[in-house]
């Protein structure tokens, strides 16, 4: 019991930690009208490239339905662009804009910047800390088991 209410209090403060990361991170990405969801999409797009919009949806994680309207907003302020599939004129294919492409390598640079600036204030021990860590969070985000624990099992 006792070795559950540790495991209980240490996901609370991870928790804990992990948003008050990423309220700090949504600060730097600059307006109010930048939803988490708009940077998580055109995130998307920056690392696959070119999708349709059903593809794009699964991949974000909402409806399709959602998605359609959330790429409306986008366009209409040129952050992508979307065009007929070739293969499929019914369909929509999406892909970043010159200004989507710019504004997310803004975001990703303030935000990398802002935790590299705490990343170089720690003491080595810490930085050898959060990379042993950073490897069981990887596996959180990606909802896998941890590699580690895997590794550790004889």
């Amino acid at each position: 019991m006792r070795n559950e209410a540790c495991t209980d209090q240490l996901a609370g403060r991870l928790l804990l930690a992990v948003n008050g990361i990423s309220h700090r991170l949504r600060v730097l990405a600059g307006p109010d009208e930048l939803t988490p969801t708009r940077l998580v999409t055109l995130a998307t797009l920056g690392e696959h490239g070119r999708s349709r919009i059903g593809d794009l949806a699964e991949r974000v994680g909402i409806a399709a339905p959602t998605m359609s309207r959330l790429v409306d907003w986008l366009a209409v302020h040129g952050l992508l662009t979307r065009s007929p599939d070739p293969a499929d004129q019914r369909v929509s294919n999406v892909e970043l804009s010159e200004a989507g492409e710019s504004l997310l390598a803004r975001v990703r640079d303030q935000r990398t910047g802002y935790l590299a600036e705490r990343i170089r204030d720690l003491s080595p021990e810490q930085v050898a800390s959060l990379v042993h860590a950073l490897a069981v969070l990887e596996d959180f985000a990606q909802g896998k088991p941890s590699q580690l624990r895997e590794e550790a099992q004889p």
